[in-house]
């Protein structure tokens, strides 16, 4: 409760202070110069992430490439099936009780 009556104190005297005592040009100075770089770390950070992406998926396609030279067969390799919480000991179920659900 205490931090929420800092917070909205804190709310109040900022922006009294921005309007009334003369600080709002200054704060717009900040705010212009902050701006353009922080605009270029995100595009840097988004960079990065794409170049990374990209790597993952030909790493990934060429592992595929050489399961399918080991494997000797043209056709991809059928998918896995997923586990269910169920089988998060390792313990299988019987195929009845699998057939039921």
């Amino acid at each position: 409760m205490l931090s929420v009556i800092f917070g909205l104190a804190g709310i109040v005297i900022g922006a009294l202070w921005l309007a009334a005592w003369g600080a709002w040009e200054p704060f717009l100075v900040v705010l212009q110069g902050s701006i353009p770089p922080f605009i270029i770390l995100v595009g840097l950070i988004a960079v990065a992430a794409g170049i990374s992406s990209m790597k993952d998926n030909m790493a990934a396609k060429k592992e595929e490439a050489e399961l399918e030279e080991e494997s000797g067969s043209e056709e991809p390799a059928a998918p896995q099936e997923e586990s269910g919480p169920e089988d998060i000991s390792g313990a299988q179920e019987p195929e009845e009780e699998k057939r039921e659900e």
